[in-house]
């Protein structure tokens, strides 16, 4: 079950479970994200949270293969696998994460899961990315962004506070969100994409949000 790429698999839902008026063009599928960043007692960046709620089309496509009882439930054990299938799909891509390479850069190590949920008939994945080791970003910030690079998905913050939270010995320390500002020659050339067909491996760069945590 679900051993193809992630991103190949949330196109695949797109075309299965969205009406042919909506899945012209890119994006097909939504992903909102609130992302907690972990902090040590010296002050260090040692990791992220990641906690993902994917839209209601996605949700019920990628579900489908674990109702091993053909209850058409939702159980507890069915989005729990899902949530591992997912991470044991992504990790390779950084679980779609990309840093400045300007700023401060961590290695990732393996995502732990944390949990799973549904309700309101979308899925939401929690996982934590620790790093390999803790980064001092008072020296230099780190910034990065959460984002698909062929934009069949579109990954996007919360509105609000807990968009991006700081947690641990994080005194000193602040995040900001800065949001994507595609052209319109960029929107409509998205717009214009086949359900099926790529748009290059930079058109998702041109939709992402960035974030910047630094430290005082």
């Amino acid at each position: 079950m679900f051993r193809r790429c992630f991103a190949t698999l949330l196109l695949a839902s797109a075309v299965a479970a969205t009406p042919m008026s909506t899945a012209i063009s890119h994006p097909h599928e939504f992903v909102t994200m609130k992302i907690q960043v972990a902090f040590d007692k010296a002050g260090r960046m040692v990791g992220m949270r990641y906690n993902w709620t994917f839209d209601e089309f996605f949700s019920a496509y990628a579900l489908e293969p674990f109702d091993e009882n053909g209850n058409r439930e939702v159980e507890q054990s069915e989005s729990d696998a899902l949530l591992a299938d997912v991470l044991n799909n992504i990790a390779e891509i950084d679980y779609f994460t990309k840093f400045d390479e300007k700023s401060t850069l961590p290695e990732l190590d393996k995502a732990i899961p944390v949990s799973s949920s549904f309700d309101n008939r979308q899925v939401t994945l929690v996982f934590d990315v620790p790093f390999k080791k803790a980064l001092d970003v008072s020296v230099k910030p780190l910034r990065y962004a959460i984002y698909d690079e062929q934009f069949f998905i579109a990954m996007n913050h919360v509105e609000g506070d807990d968009a991006v939270s700081l947690a641990g010995t994080s005194d000193g320390c602040t995040s900001d969100i800065a949001g994507a500002d595609p052209s319109d020659d960029i929107e409509a050339f998205a717009s214009s994409l086949g359900r099926d067909e790529s748009g290059g491996d930079e058109l998702g760069a041109a939709f992402a949000e960035w974030v910047t945590i630094k430290c005082s």
